[in-house]
């Protein structure tokens, strides 16, 4: 093991033995103090939380309580309205003083109460005596004789509100009865959640539950139901303090309410106190740490100042060896290090300079091979003398003279095209299969052809003269070599992908594969199978080119790929 160590130091730069000096000295008392900062802070920040808890459960069971209390004391002032005790027993001679009351002060004391509070959703009486019903002001007891809220309220003693909750909160009392009667009279108000709860909403950063003495609950904010695996009524008959819910734990405060029977459940995760105290632990490391950095960037200065600049020049060879050679690469020093930078500088322009001449150089090579063959022949003199033989033959009756003679005409114009070296997809095939008539005629028909050619290649452009070269290779090294048996020439033209491939393929009597390989790569006689790869590949990339398959006695077929392409300027 210490063999082990003291190869791992020796292999080590004087930089970062320097560095890990200091570490070792200063790392011990470091721990000591952000261990006792961090407990010290985390002791302070769960006092301040539960207090903060404690304060803040105050405040929404001030809030709640004086909520509901507003709405006991409208309860109040209904059920000791004398004239509302009046018509929900029905104390009347006849039906026009019930009507008069209903319409005349029922009505206008409901929608007064409504409109002063906009959390009030109804005001329904609901009596037991026999009495007619009134729009939604007041309705049989029978309506609601089966609600659980209404069984519940009914049994609570008479001087007591009931609250509960059915999609709104109900809050319940009881009319006095009158002498004599066993019936008993409720008054209803359907209050809306968020009129309550307002406070309780503005709690984002506390989790709240309020349960009622049944341990029902009765709600719940949002910042709780973010909880994972969070259930309410796990909080339920817990006691204050630091409590576990699952694999959660919670810092928890409650409190019950004045106005109703319910508790308030007020918490926060204890994980956001361990996080604020880790913030600080965090910030007191990083001054130590910044104090520390400062005394070492003091001592090693000079030191540095050199290994960085030596450090930007490795960083800068490595780019170059991974290939990047677009880097400029300068330094303003004049010690022997700046020398050194400046020099592999000015390697690396030279190295570019020799790139790029040899690039253009490679193109206008093989421009100037494609001009040389499209002009060996003065297009105006080939035309006009096609044609006079195309006529001669005609007045002659030599038909087959004229066709060959009408094809080569053909054959030339788009081969030649005006001196542009892209041609639609149409014309490249046109051509070719001129040249092969030509052909076909010169050897008295004595291979056949075929055509397949996908329609969707026509919308396309592509290089010229890119088909001819492998069609005399098949029919020169394919067809004419064949021993027995009468030649094919099979012509393809498809759609892959983002790309097209044409394909020439032959029933000669094939090649090795080694040979194959190499065909697309070897200078043969005239304008041949390499010339037509390289002009493709500096035109499209070197993705695209040519491949061959062949095979001893299996002819032999050669792939030209490029890619969809639209001449826009043609």
């Amino acid at each position: 093991m210490r063999r082990l160590i003291d190869r791992m130091f020796n292999r080590m730069r004087f930089k970062q033995k320097l560095f890990l000096s200091y570490v070792v000295v200063v790392i011990v008392p470091i721990l000591i103090l952000g261990f006792y900062a961090y407990n010290q802070s985390k002791a302070m920040l769960e006092y301040q939380t539960l207090e903060g808890i404690d304060k803040n459960v105050a405040t929404v069971t001030e809030s709640i309580d004086n909520s509901l209390e507003n709405y006991n004391h409208t309860l109040r002032s209904i059920v000791y309205n004398a004239t509302f005790q009046k018509i929900v027993s029905n104390d009347y001679f006849d039906l026009v003083n019930l009507s008069r009351d209903l319409n005349g002060y029922l009505s206008p004391y409901v929608n007064m109460m409504k409109n002063l509070d906009k959390g009030i959703v109804s005001i329904t009486m609901y009596t037991q005596d026999d009495v007619p019903e009134y729009d939604t002001l007041v309705h049989s007891a029978t309506r609601v004789e089966q609600e659980p809220w209404y069984k519940e309220a009914v049994s609570l003693p008479y001087s007591e509100y009931g609250w509960f909750y059915d999609e709104n909160f109900i809050a319940t009392a009881q009319f006095p009865r009158p002498y004599g009667s066993k019936n008993t009279n409720l008054v209803t108000l359907r209050i809306k959640a968020s009129q309550i709860f307002n406070t309780a909403d503005m709690q984002s950063d506390y989790g709240l539950v309020i349960a009622d003495s049944l341990g029902r609950i009765v709600y719940t904010n949002s910042a709780a139901g973010k909880l994972s695996d969070f259930d309410a009524a796990d909080i339920l008959n817990r006691e204050e303090g630091l409590v576990q819910l699952g694999q959660t734990k919670l810092y928890m405060a409650k409190k019950q309410l004045k106005q109703a029977d319910w508790t308030i459940y007020l918490f926060v995760p204890a994980g956001n106190v361990s996080a604020g105290a880790g913030s600080i632990i965090r910030a007191t490391l990083g001054i130590t740490l910044i104090c520390i950095l400062i005394l070492l960037v003091i001592i090693s200065l000079f030191s540095r100042t050199m290994n960085r600049r030596i450090s930007m020049l490795n960083s800068t060879m490595k780019r170059v060896e991974m290939g990047d050679l677009s880097v400029r690469v300068q330094s303003a020093s004049r010690d022997e290090i700046g020398e050194l930078t400046n020099r592999f500088g000015k390697m690396l322009v030279r190295i570019n300079e020799l790139i790029e001449e040899t690039y253009q150089s490679k193109i206008v090579q093989k421009e100037a091979e494609l001009k040389a063959l499209q002009w060996q022949i003065n297009p105006h003199f080939l035309y006009n003398t096609l044609s006079f033989i195309n006529w001669k033959a005609l007045r002659s009756d030599a038909y087959e003279i004229s066709h060959v003679v009408t094809s080569l005409s053909r054959f030339y114009r788009t081969a030649l095209n005006r001196g542009s070296n892209i041609i639609p997809v149409r014309d490249e095939l046109d051509n070719i299969r001129s040249y092969i008539e030509i052909i076909q005629a010169m050897n008295d028909y004595s291979f056949d052809v075929e055509f397949d050619i996908d329609e969707g290649v026509y919308a396309y452009h592509t290089i010229n003269l890119i088909l001819q070269p492998l069609v005399e290779n098949a029919i020169q090294h394919g067809v004419n070599k064949r021993k027995s048996g009468g030649g094919m020439l099979h012509v393809s033209a498809s759609l892959r992908g983002d790309a097209i491939v044409f394909a020439v393929r032959d029933n000669g009597p094939g090649m090795p594969a080694n040979i194959a390989d190499a065909a697309a790569l070897t200078q043969s006689g005239g304008y041949g199978l390499k010339n037509v790869n390289e002009r493709i590949k500096l035109k499209f990339g070197a993705e695209f080119g040519i491949s061959i398959e062949s095979g001893p006695e299996q002819g032999s077929c050669i792939f030209i790929t490029v890619p969809r392409f639209i001449f826009r300027n043609a």
